[in-house]
């Protein structure tokens, strides 16, 4: 075990590999699931191709990273997820070394820091949506190192100025907005500190709110100047729909219970082991104790409990996506791993870490049974991870050259997941694939923005891309329809037809 107590050089040496390994791990469970993108990736992709500083439903930051990490391994599946899932192990890494800084740099620290790294990458949400393009890598980066920035500033000795920290924790405060709202619950992390440390550290506090909104203003102003739809969108989704009064018991239960798949089993599993051994306080040198202003312990709930409980009462009114909360994590984390690391020995450790790699990548595996994918491509694909990535490659591969060979007519599409994943399996051919008009409020950013024609601008013909019939609605709009062609995959049904205003 000599790993845990050398150098800080060779440990975080040491930390690195492990991360890099399991970067690999991940890659090649992801290649070989063989599966395509999810629809949400297909539209981020499509989005990095024309970055902007806003989208319909999401800030810019998930479209920059795709359009970094496209220009480093190219278009393909590996392409778009690699940089987010670099995102998730950084992560890790960040809470490693703010684990090992609290807990004194010694072996203490090391341990501690190992601890809370290998929690943060054996949760299901590192595990599994770790290995996909989503919004939540950026947002989960930038508040891990938002709260070792904190840290650090809160750390400050005295006659040194905290400011610069401060200063870099806006800066990260305000990326984490342009990758996702949800960041914006830091906010009420920060509110508590200052509560608690407003003497020395409000004036730096208060400017790196105001660093965060500068980094945010851009996304902002593109809000404002395209009528809002990114803030209506979170407002929708989170205010809006809300959960019928019989229903509120059902979606606070669903909510919990998803907060302990979210953490997953070793992380439930180390919390059930430190219950037991509660009476074991932590150990932490007095002198380092003394010179704290915040307890690590407290400080790692600061950045948990907020989040969680503003999902909590979101849960209440409406349905709250269990994903939301990711953040989160890493203030769960950085508390099992400090206590973890003075009430658990090695051999635990050890095996945390195994169970921690091992059980997210044996779960996709698994979708590779011959009887799974057989099942899924049935229609069952509840026991198949990737279930809802697969099908879009060889269906749309099918109908490419029938829409080859009636260029060049547009493409329109009236469904987001059909739209998105027409346009990446079929980019570099040429074609123009682009949203069937809404007949009235848009319903996702393609009809907004990228409708195929305005009104009174209908095309003579085009092709339209359905799943199965036409609407009666979209028949209106043309006098005669051929179906060309069809595809199937599982629950996938495409049909091609041809719309023309004449035979």
């Amino acid at each position: 075990m000599r790993e845990v107590t050398a150098s800080p050089r060779s440990w975080a040496l040491t930390l690195l590999l492990a991360l890099g390994a399991i970067l690999l791990l991940r890659v090649a469970v992801m290649l070989a699931s063989g599966a395509g993108l999810y629809m949400d990736e297909a539209q981020y992709w499509d989005w990095s191709r024309q970055l902007a500083w806003g989208y319909w439903s999401k800030p810019p930051g998930i479209a920059a990273l795709i359009a970094a990490s496209t220009a480093l391994a190219g278009d393909g599946v590996l392409g778009v997820r690699l940089l987010s899932m670099v995102c998730w192990l950084l992560s890790a890494g960040v809470l490693g070394w703010l684990a090992w800084d609290m807990a004194g740099r010694d072996e203490t620290g090391r341990r501690a820091g190992l601890w809370a790294a290998l929690l943060m990458t054996g949760t299901p949400a590192s595990g599994i949506l770790g290995m996909s393009a989503t919004t939540d890598a950026p947002l989960v980066l930038s508040w891990a190192t938002c709260m070792a920035l904190t840290w650090r500033a809160l750390r400050t000795p005295s006659g040194a100025s905290p400011l610069p920290y401060w200063l870099l924790a806006g800066v990260l405060l305000g990326l984490g907005m342009l990758s996702k709202y949800t960041m914006a619950a830091l906010g009420a992390s920060w509110a508590v500190l200052f509560l608690m440390h407003w003497r020395r550290h409000g004036v730096g506090m208060v400017m790196a709110g105001l660093v965060a909104l500068a980094v945010f203003s851009p996304n902002l102003f593109w809000n404002a100047s395209h009528g809002w739809p990114t803030l209506s969108h979170t407002a929708e989704i989170t205010v809006a729909a809300a959960t019928p009064a019989s229903g509120k018991l059902a979606s606070v239960a669903l909510f919990l219970a998803g907060q302990l798949l979210l953490l997953g089993p070793v992380g439930v599993t180390v919390g059930v082991l430190l219950w037991r051994r509660r009476a074991t306080a932590p150990r932490l040198p007095q002198a380092a104790r003394e010179q704290w202003p915040v307890a690590p312990l407290r400080f790692a709930l600061i950045f948990a409990l907020p989040l969680l409980l503003v999902a909590l009462a979101q849960s209440i009114n409406s349905r709250a996506n269990m994903n939301w909360t990711a953040p989160a994590l890493l203030g769960l984390c950085l508390w099992l791993g400090l206590l973890a690391s003075q009430r658990l020995g090695l051999k635990a450790l050890w095996w945390s870490a195994l169970l921690g790699v091992a059980l997210p990548a044996a779960l996709s595996l698994a979708s590779l049974s011959p009887q799974v994918r057989t099942q899924a491509q049935q229609g069952s694909p509840h026991l198949d991870l990737w279930a809802r990535m697969r099908g879009w490659d060889s269906t749309m591969a099918s109908l490419l050259p029938t829409v080859a060979r009636h260029a060049p007519l547009p493409v329109a599409v009236s469904e987001r997941d059909l739209l998105v994943q027409a346009r990446y399996a079929w980019r570099g051919q040429g074609l123009t694939v682009a949203a069937w008009p809404s007949e009235g409020r848009p319903r996702h950013h393609f009809e907004q923005f990228e409708p195929l024609w305005q009104p009174g601008q209908r095309p003579e013909a085009v092709l339209v891309l359905t799943e199965n019939e036409p609407t009666p609605a979209m028949r209106q709009a043309f006098a005669h329809w051929q179906r060309l062609d069809e595809a199937h995959w599982g629950r996938l049904h495409l049909q091609l037809w041809r719309a023309s205003a004449t035979p």
